[in-house]
């Protein structure tokens, strides 16, 4: 293994833009979170930071900015779903990425026993009940409990690196 030294060296934690540009090393899974809404109309929204929490009990969480104008439609309802893209999925996490009154417009997704929506080509869906909120930060952490789940793909997942998506077509687990 070779070791490379610092290109930045030390910044000051203080300044926003080098924390993110520092923590863009560390790639992470693509998912978007999706629940109805009063509405009853389905609500979702791209997160990169989704991670597994407990096995016992199974506990999932992902944090959303509390600025977040899709966060209020997702915090109404008492269930929610995950559904990690694939590493062909970059165009799908985009579509709910940006402002839009309907980010479900062209995507395949179909409604849950628990009545969440969940992408239908999605690599993995997860149906979970909130359990805890938390506000940490400027960002709020969801965890939620996990009620069932579904691996429906084997391929590897849309992974995002340094402000860009890693070129999975190549990849093979070791």
């Amino acid at each position: 293994m070779t070791e490379t030294s610092p290109t930045e060296g030390r910044v000051a934690i203080s300044d926003g833009a080098a924390y993110r540009r520092v923590l863009g090393h560390v790639p992470t899974s693509v998912a978007v979170v999706t629940a109805t809404g009063r509405s009853g109309r389905p609500v979702g929204m791209t997160v990169g930071s989704f991670t597994s929490v407990s096995l016992d009990p199974p506990l999932v969480a992902f944090f959303v900015d509390q600025a977040s104008s899709t966060w209020p439609h997702l915090y109404a309802a008492d269930h929610f779903g995950v559904s990690i893209l694939g590493h062909a999925q970059s165009e799908l996490c985009r579509a709910f990425s940006r402002r839009s009154e309907d980010r479900f417009e062209g995507v395949d997704w179909n409604m849950s026993d628990l009545g969440v929506p969940l992408l239908s080509d999605a690599i993995v869906t997860l149906e979970c009940t909130r359990a805890k909120i938390d506000l940490i930060g400027d960002h709020y952490q969801v965890v939620g409990r996990v009620e069932s789940m579904e691996l429906r793909a084997s391929n590897p997942p849309l992974i995002f690196l340094q402000g860009g998506f890693v070129d999975m077509d190549d990849h093979t687990a070791s």
